[in-house]
């Protein structure tokens, strides 16, 4: 997908920021992501749709503008770790299918999280154990990492970029259990981009933490597991496939 690449490229660079290197006593990581609805299956629907290359062009501009703006964080040595949404870009005219607003996964491994979808909100959780992963050959470079893709198991259409250069297995949504730090990602409606890779002091993870945990708790709504809110997103996906 060369036009995606090329807008990825130009909305990232410039603005990746690494301060990994240089603070190694820390031992909470974090990771700042950008989400857009520039996905690889959104931009093959409208190169069906739009004939016209600057009309085309105007829309992915468009559509690349929308930014949901979110922080991981984790414990390296407990391996806990969130996912939390910061703030959205948005833009006026442009509807998106939803974002994810926290992600927080247990020292054992289990997770819960919630999103918004087609304007409904969506408790999940799942064991980060039952994301099984086949790691391919394809293999690049994304701000200086070196990187190898992923799709998740029996769901193609969820393929990732992780660093084995980084040794944190986790990222950003549940994109968890990879021999690295996901630095991008693909699936559905959306794409995900790291932007900045610094550590955090731990009283600051400890306050995100406590908000996580405290919106589990107050969020008292019938969770589903993980694999049904992919099967949501891929029927909602078939039929705008099947749409004229």
């Amino acid at each position: 997908m060369k036009t995606i690449k090329i807008l990825l490229i130009a909305i990232c660079i410039g603005t990746f920021t690494n301060n990994y290197a240089q603070t190694k006593d820390k031992n909470i990581i974090k990771v700042n992501y950008s989400s857009g609805c520039v996905s690889d299956f959104l931009v093959g629907m409208l190169k069906k749709q739009i004939q016209d290359p600057n009309e085309l062009s105007k829309m992915l501009g468009k559509m690349g503008e929308y930014k949901v703006h979110s922080s991981f964080y984790q414990d390296i040595k407990t391996k806990e770790s969130i996912f939390v949404i910061d703030s959205i870009s948005e833009v006026e005219g442009l509807s998106t299918p939803g974002h994810t607003y926290y992600v927080h996964k247990s020292k054992s491994g289990a997770i819960s999280g919630k999103e918004i979808f087609m304007g409904r909100e969506i408790n999940f959780q799942c064991d980060s154990k039952e994301l099984e992963w086949d790691i391919t050959s394809e293999q690049k470079e994304i701000n200086g990492y070196q990187c190898k893709k992923a799709q998740l198991k029996n769901n193609p259409k969820i393929n990732v970029w992780f660093t084995p250069e980084i040794s944190v297995t986790s990222g950003p949504y549940v994109f968890y259990g990879l021999p690295g730090l996901v630095l991008e990602a693909d699936s559905y409606f959306q794409s995900i981009n790291a932007m900045s890779i610094s550590y955090e002091n731990r009283e600051a993870f400890q306050n995100k933490l406590k908000e996580v945990k405290n919106k589990i708790i107050n969020d008292k709504n019938k969770s589903i597991i993980v694999k049904e809110v992919f099967t949501k997103k891929e029927n909602f996906q078939r039929m705008v496939e099947n749409s004229k």
